[in-house]
């Protein structure tokens, strides 16, 4: 297929396969097009867009597919797509987009080509070209987790070895930042784009950012949200009633600055990283107080520390404090100097230690908001995404409070008592809505109040809850309740479950003597090795009368076993010997939502049951199984269950909620004893004493 063709008129369907065809060898459309001219005229403009148009539908077939990139076509279309503009490039990306979701097309991927790709989403306006562009970003920062192991080496397009690494993951879309800066800000200023798809996949692109940066490229690519209007238009989609898609990404967003935050929080301080150096130079250099002597402190003393070791003082805060610490300085610059200054003209003694105050207010707010890697949203927190703004006034009261209680330094454990209780007070007041609300009212309840409302509380409870020992105990408790549910969850799945058989058009049924999945439209559904059972219609025949779907997890808990009846009998099925049909759990993927409207010839599910409908999702987004759930607790068992079972944490506000729930009730319980006994728990970290004399190196103490 060497020669060029030429027509005068748009090819027809029949001409444009062969063009795709042809493209499949190898051959470069883009050039031969226009016999060996550098200019391409207008019939060969046509040409070429008509091409490119087709081999979007023909490369969604995965025997073209292989072909194409079996006789180099890949290159063709790398080589159209680094040339071409408007819709044709908008038609190539797609094609490469759906050689992407075949897993197919990283052979020939080269660094050049991300570039190309990260300067057609910088440069181009359509959206019809950035939607395509921004995919193929996104699936190149997710890809190190998709690959298989045994993907390591691959070849570029001069069949020199490389790394996959170099191409694939988080490190190759930091080379890009590095080469397109404005990028980073393109997907920021496209969150605000009227086109739903494009500012979806613009969000999707950097919440992927997140999930998969690493330690190297973290610190950088968390500044740049810091120092972007990222946040703001965050809010703002949170804020504009958003559709349950652009919901649910707006709360992975969420909970992937969380575990970022909770990464950078475990992150300890060296004065050996650069950038800790650096941060730690800032404070100290906002202060201005290098001429102000001050006896027994000669430098980090000034600021608050209780030492000329700082780094050794940011303890649970770790890096996340100091960045906290060092955005309050940065930003309120007048105010932070003003704040030192003051304190060190008060007497020894009765100055309120800056640093570690700020590092305080850093625990208690993580404490508040339970910052950590199993963080899952639920709902949206406008405040935790103005975390440095929070922290800053949450600081300002914590001096508001030291200064009218006239506290000394002794008495820091009580002053961070009263902002416990005012910070918990005004985060579950539910007339906070905005930051301005939350500023006015931590700033402007008058101390008696704060006061009177401290002595209020059981006191006993309110000292034990801030100190580090319950806090070890509230996690103990946290990892028990969480097993308990887990368990509780599980025995849901091993003793079953009726639900109502899906209604998709398209039902998928799984075959009973193995792994493989079969489609059929709903008028011809039937279920491959028979149904049998109680009240089953016997293998083979029409499931029309089937109604109802019995769900249960297999013994091994690696299938999930079901059948399909007529009637809800018995209440619950025993064994699996009645259920022909199984789900191999190995393939499910994802476990999300799944609605369908409700079919015009049953009233079997409700929009209020759609409501609570999700489905087990194979990695080619094909639903495995769906449930159609008849309550919120019901849906939460399974939907968690299943969740639980595949170790992918808690996803429902409702079992999210029945853990806090049994966790407090635990921590209660034990404070009543610890109560009842008369017990003290110490603030703080305790004191280790010295190893015994005799007793070598070999003797420690533990914490268990």
């Amino acid at each position: 297929m060497s020669g060029t063709y030429e027509f005068d008129s748009a090819p027809t369907p029949e001409e444009a396969e062969k063009l795709v065809k042809r493209m499949s060898t190898g051959a470069n459309l883009s050039d031969q097009t226009t016999g060996g001219n550098t200019t391409t005229n207008t019939k060969d403009d046509k040409v070429l867009k008509i091409a490119t148009f087709s081999l979007q539908k023909y490369l969604k077939e995965p025997e073209f597919a292989a072909e194409f990139l079996e006789r180099g076509g890949l290159e063709s279309l790398c080589d159209i797509i680094s040339k071409v503009s408007g819709n044709t490039l908008a038609y190539a990306l797609n094609s490469f987009t759906s050689l992407m979701n075949h897993e197919a097309s990283w052979d020939s991927l080269t660094e050049e080509f991300i570039s190309d790709i990260a300067h057609i989403l910088v440069t181009e306006t359509l959206v019809t070209i950035c939607r395509p562009a921004t995919a193929i970003l996104i699936k190149v920062v997710c890809a190190a987790d998709e690959r298989s192991p045994a993907q390591t080496v691959t070849f570029n397009n001069n069949n020199n070895k490389h790394s996959e690494e170099n191409v694939i993951g988080y490190s190759a879309l930091h080379k890009v930042l590095q080469q397109e800066p404005q990028l980073f800000f393109t997907l920021i200023q496209r969150l605000q784009s009227p086109d739903y798809a494009l500012c979806l996949n613009s969000l999707t692109l950097l919440t992927s950012m997140l999930k998969h940066v690493t330690d190297d490229y973290r610190s950088e690519l968390l500044e740049n949200i810091d120092n972007s209007n990222t946040r703001k238009n965050v809010l703002r989609l949170m804020n504009n009633h958003p559709s349950e898609e652009l919901k649910e990404q707006l709360l992975e967003f969420q909970s992937a600055m969380i575990h970022n935050a909770d990464r950078r929080r475990k992150t300890q301080i060296s004065m050996y990283n650069p950038r800790h150096a650096k941060m730690m130079n800032d404070i100290w250099n906002c202060a201005h107080v290098e001429n102000i002597q001050i006896p027994g402190a000669r430098k980090w003393r000034k600021l608050g520390f209780s030492s000329e070791v700082p780094h050794r003082e940011f303890g649970r805060a770790g890096a996340f404090g100091l960045e906290r610490m060092h955005a309050f300085a940065r930003q309120n610059e007048d105010m932070f100097a003003k704040m030192i200054l003051e304190q060190l003209h008060r007497q020894d003694g009765k100055r309120c230690p800056f640093a570690k105050a700020s590092i305080e207010v850093t625990e208690l707010l993580c404490s508040h908001w339970n910052i950590t890697t199993g963080y899952i949203a639920a709902e949206f927190e406008p405040l935790l995404m103005n975390f440095d703004h929070v922290h800053s006034t949450t600081l300002q009261c914590f001096y508001r409070l030291f200064q009218d209680m006239e506290a000394t330094t002794s008495d820091f454990s009580k002053v961070s008592a009263l902002v416990r209780s005012q910070l918990r007070a005004t985060l579950k007041s539910d007339g906070i809505k905005d930051i301005y609300e939350f500023d006015r009212v931590m700033l402007g309840t008058p101390y008696s109040v704060i006061r009177d409302r401290r002595l209020k509380e059981l006191e006993w409870a309110d000292d034990l809850l801030g100190r580090e020992a319950i806090r070890n105990l509230r996690n103990r408790l946290n990892k028990q309740s969480f097993d308990f549910i887990k368990r509780q969850r599980i025995n849901c799945l091993l003793q079953g479950g009726w639900f109502p058989c899906p209604q998709s058009n398209q039902r998928i049924v799984a075959i009973a003597t193995g792994n493989s999945l079969s489609t059929s439209t709903a008028a011809n559904s039937v279920t491959v090795g028979g149904l049998g059972g109680p009240n089953g219609s016997g293998n083979g025949s029409n499931n029309s009368n089937k109604r109802w779907r019995y769900y249960k997890l297999s013994p091994s808990r690696k299938a999930l076993m079901y059948g399909d009846f007529a009637e809800k009998y018995p209440a619950v099925i025993k064994s699996c010997d009645t259920l022909p049909n199984k789900v191999d759990l190995a393939e499910v993927v994802e476990i999300k939502p799944f609605s369908r409207k409700p079919s015009t010839l049953s009233n079997m599910i409700t929009e209020s049951t759609n409501s609570l409908s999700f489905a087990l999702f194979a990695d080619n987004n094909l639903p495995l199984a769906e449930f159609n759930c008849s309550s919120s607790a019901q849906s939460s068992e399974w939907k968690d269950g299943f969740s639980m079972l595949l170790d992918k944490g808690i996803t429902s506000k409702d079992t999210a909620e029945y853990l806090h729930s049994l966790t407090e009730i635990g921590v209660k319980v034990k404070l009543l004893q610890i109560a009842g006994d008369r017990i003290e728990v110490p603030h703080g970290q305790i004191d280790v004493p010295p190893v015994p004399a005799g007793l070598g190196s070999g003797f420690y103490y533990t914490t268990d």
